[in-house]
């Protein structure tokens, strides 16, 4: 069981977004914390997948990941823009 809290800068008293989250982990379980900054990229570019490839979008925001080491797909994330 996972418990997720979040409060936007609308609802915190001093404007600042609060996100939290519980994934009921293993105490001694590794977490991967992985960084892309944002980007453009060319117009009709593709993005391979694990299986497909798929039409790249023209800009990408900056993007914070985390994941147990083990996992190949994230947990959580949050942008540059706050999301």
């Amino acid at each position: 069981m996972c418990d997720t809290l979040i409060a936007t800068k609308l609802a915190a008293s001093n404007g600042i977004a609060i996100f939290g989250k519980n994934s009921d982990r293993p105490p001694n379980e590794g977490q991967h914390i992985a960084y892309f900054p944002a980007a453009q990229h060319a117009s009709n570019s593709r993005v391979k997948c694990t299986y497909i490839e798929i039409p790249q979008v023209e800009k990408t925001y900056a993007v914070l990941l985390s994941k147990p080491y083990w996992m190949w797909a994230r947990k959580w994330g949050s942008t540059n823009t706050g999301l």
